[in-house]
Formats: C-alpha cells, structure tokens, sequence
C-alpha cells in the first residue's frame, strides 16, 4: 500500500447503513463482515496514519493495530455512528500512543507539500503554493493540534466540513470556524508569492 492510492471515497449516507449493518454482523462472529469493513476502509485509515507517521512501515503496523484493536472493540460498536469515524477515533488514539513512546510523527509541511495534495487544486491551499519548508515549518507550528487535523482531514484526506464534524465529534459549524482560523493564520503567516516577487 502506498500513500500514493487514489483517495478515499467520502461516506455516503448509502454506505454508513452498510457498514453499520456488516459491523453488526462483526460483532455477532461473522469474520467475513469485518473482512468487508477492512476492505473499505484499509485505505482511508492507512493514510490517515501515514501523514502522521510519514513511514510506510510505522504506518502499516499502526493500520495493523487499528484493525485489530477495532476487532476487538467491535461487539461496543454503536451502530448509529459512522463506522469510519469510529476507525478513525481508534488511529488517532493509536498515532497519539505511538508518538507518546517516542516515534517520530509527521512532518506536517510535508505532508502538505505533497504532490497529491496540490494536484487537488482546492483554491484554499493556494496559501500554500510556492511556500519554502521553513517558511511553512514555522506556520504550521503556530497552528493548534485541532486546527492540524481539521487541515489534515480536510485537504489532505478530502472529507467535507460535515464528515470532519462527524468524525473528530465537532459541531459542522466549530469545524468551519477551526479551518476558517487556520487558513487566516497560514495566510498572514506565509508571505504571498505577489509580496515575495
């Protein structure tokens, strides 16, 4: 698996039914149903870690980890939430350990340097656009914890304002005001190619 993989659908309402459905089969034994859940969501998870870890190895033992702790955990799976904001609560808890022991984590101007990221073409990352490491090093550094995730989730990982709220536990409109914050804070922070010129 690479960090490369095209990515990840966002949840479909469709999709959530049936994932909620095939989790409670999971948790009734059924190894195949969780086989399924593995199937769709291995991708979106293995990323999610990669852009923290930044190490295809670190990132798939950690997915390994996740599933696992996912399939132990699965018979307290309540099936009126999002089975991938579930998965994701696991992996973030999963990277915050791993990091805790000493890990290194992502470097997040990497991350967001990443070649898929611009090829997105999300004019909110226009910001971002011709920023040096150092440069975007040292902004990012003045983000919180939760404005990184939001950003993560949002351009690096492609989910909607509404799938961000579902899956870090925030209200849509907390999600707006946390990215609204820290892209003004990466736009006063980062010189404009215009200044620069």
């Amino acid at each position: 698996m690479a960090p490369n993989d095209p990515l990840p659908e966002t949840v479909t309402p469709g999709g959530k039914e049936e994932d909620a459905a095939l989790a409670v089969r999971a948790s009734q034994g059924d190894p195949a149903a969780f086989g399924q859940l593995y199937d769709r969501h291995v991708s979106a998870v293995y990323r999610y870690v990669y852009y923290r870890v930044r190490d295809d190895a670190e990132a798939e033992d950690l997915t390994s980890d996740v599933f696992m702790k996912a399939l132990r955990a699965i018979p307290r799976y309540e099936p009126r939430q999002a089975f991938l904001a579930w998965l994701y609560r696991i992996a973030r808890n999963a990277v915050i350990d791993h990091v805790r022991r000493g890990a290194r984590q992502v470097s997040f101007e990497d991350a967001l340097l990443h070649p898929e990221v611009h090829n997105a073409v999300d004019p909110d990352l226009e910001v971002l656009a011709g920023s040096d490491k150092a440069t975007l090093r040292t902004a990012l550094g003045q983000l919180t914890p939760l404005q990184q995730e939001v950003i993560v989730l949002r351009f690096l990982e492609g989910y909607s304002t509404d799938e961000i709220a579902r899956l870090i536990g925030k209200r849509e409109g907390t999600v707006r005001g946390i990215q609204f914050r820290a892209l003004g804070a990466l736009r006063q922070l980062i010189p404009s190619r215009e200044a620069l010129g």
